[in-house]
């Protein structure tokens, strides 16, 4: 019995080291849980989601617009708030069905006059992918009761404010894309009834649509060498989480990069090359907030065709730092 009892206990000890081993095996093999609430999202998207945290990245910063109201009865009205005065003609103001407005109009307006504005806006000085320098971005709402007015057909408005940054031959642009898509400006279709004058002390812009307007000129790059950036980030920086700008150091003008899905990296349309810039990137991850900067000239790259190439590792910040940061840019 003394023997049967060994060899059984020789056969459990054998069986409990095998078994061991094949435990540890299983541990040297362990692959994290891509699905850990931890863990960083690396995906890139074709079509970002309305429910993205880019897109609520652009809800945390942007900035609100100012309500007040006034009283109007088809005679006419100047009206004068701050920063700016709107000057409204007899008439001028109908429902969508066409109805003059008679009564209380509740306005909304916000001037953005700085670069980092139009960023915390999520507004670069972009049209049909090419600059904008830009006089200014101001947005105007009109409505009464719960019905939005518009500028009566053949009607304009006059919406007056101060600026240092002023420039001749600029023209109207209206705002187009949504939060989601993004944002870009588009020269008005109607320039007998849109059109811009400056005066000793800013902008006199004459519109005949509400809501976001721009007095605006392309910069003109005939003759000028172009380069495009590429923008290289960590791989949980994507285009669901995370915009990149570039700011004009010495003008009024924000480019936009847009999220390159196939080579998960950030790009922008045709720069002037010789120009110093400022390159931005904010994100927002997990709920934490994330600000990238860095300070470069554009250039042709060392071959004279391709892409200039940048690389920014972005560094755990506030709202209100980006915030801070970008109203001195």
């Amino acid at each position: 019995m003394n023997i049967m009892n060994k060899f059984f206990t020789g056969i459990l000890v054998m069986f409990f080291f095998m078994l061991l081993n094949g435990c540890q095996k299983k541990i040297d093999e362990f692959i994290p849980d891509s699905n850990s609430l931890n863990a960083p999202d690396t995906v890139w998207q074709a079509v970002v989601p309305s429910g993205s945290a880019l897109v609520s990245l652009r809800n945390d910063l942007k900035q609100l617009p100012a309500y007040d109201s006034f009283a109007y009865n088809n005679t006419g009205i100047v009206f004068n708030s701050g920063n700016y005065s709107l000057t409204v003609p007899p008439n001028a103001l109908s429902t969508a069905g066409g109805i003059l407005t008679v009564g209380s109009v509740v306005r909304e307006s916000l001037l953005l006059q700085r670069k980092g504005d139009y960023i915390i806006q999520s507004m670069p000085t972009i049209s049909a992918g090419r600059l904008l320098i830009s006089g200014g971005e101001f947005l105007l709402g009109l409505k009464t009761g719960s019905s939005e007015l518009h500028v009566s057909t053949g009607d304009s408005l006059t919406i007056k404010f101060n600026s240092t940054n002023l420039f001749p031959a600029t023209y109207v642009y209206n705002l187009t894309g949504d939060i989601t898509t993004g944002y870009e400006w588009a020269l008005t279709t109607e320039p007998a009834l849109n059109r811009v004058n400056t005066t000793p002390a800013g902008y006199e812009v004459i519109v005949n649509r509400l809501q976001w307007v721009q007095p605006a000129y392309l910069f003109d790059t005939t003759g000028i060498p172009e380069t495009i950036f590429s923008l290289k980030l960590p791989s949980n920086y994507t285009n669901v989480n995370t915009e990149a700008y570039i700011s004009f150091n010495g003008m009024q003008c924000v480019a936009n990069m847009n999220g390159n899905v196939g080579n998960r990296s950030f790009v922008s349309g045709p720069l002037p090359v010789g120009q110093p810039v400022t390159i931005v990137v904010i994100s927002k991850q997990a709920g934490d907030y994330y600000l990238g900067i860095v300070q470069t000239t554009t250039a042709l790259p060392s071959s004279g065709t391709g892409t200039q190439e940048a690389v920014i590792t972005p560094v755990k910040t506030s709202l209100a730092g980006i915030r801070s940061y970008l109203a001195n840019l």
